[in-house]
């Protein structure tokens, strides 16, 4: 996991990041536009070890109950949690690194669609202004 976040950013980030995983359709490009900054090394790395485990569950369900967007004081409450059980017992450890094993699988499209997003973003700059060379 990356340091360089300030924990207000790295709770945008699981806010952005979560719109991903709600029963409605999803908008890549709004997601992307909230992350831009973050590496994206950094930010895949948050969606599989950090999102996906909580989130994803929301998209592994027969009726999902989150459709219009996760509440971020529960989002964050949660993934905290979630990192707490994981430091305290190794039972949830070994239960989390299976999670986000299942995750990395399961969750690939998703997060491909965010980095396509991500690299258009990152493009944008260069398309209007491209350096000189």
């Amino acid at each position: 996991m990356g340091t360089a976040l300030s924990d207000e950013r790295r709770e945008d980030v699981w806010e952005a990041l979560s719109d991903a995983f709600i029963d409605n359709e999803v908008h890549y490009e709004f997601i992307a536009r909230r992350l831009v900054g973050v590496p994206v090394a950094e930010v895949k790395e948050i969606f599989f070890t950090e999102v996906a485990p909580y989130c994803g569950q929301n998209l592994l369900t027969v009726i999902p109950p989150i459709w219009a967007g996760f509440d971020r004081q529960r989002l964050v409450e949660n993934i905290r949690a979630m990192q707490a059980r994981g430091r305290r017992c190794l039972l949830a450890r070994w239960r989390m690194r299976y999670s986000i094993a299942f995750c990395r699988i399961h969750f690939r499209g998703i997060w491909a669609q965010i980095e396509a997003e991500l690299g258009k973003k990152m493009a944008a700059p260069y398309a209007a202004h491209p350096p000189n060379g």
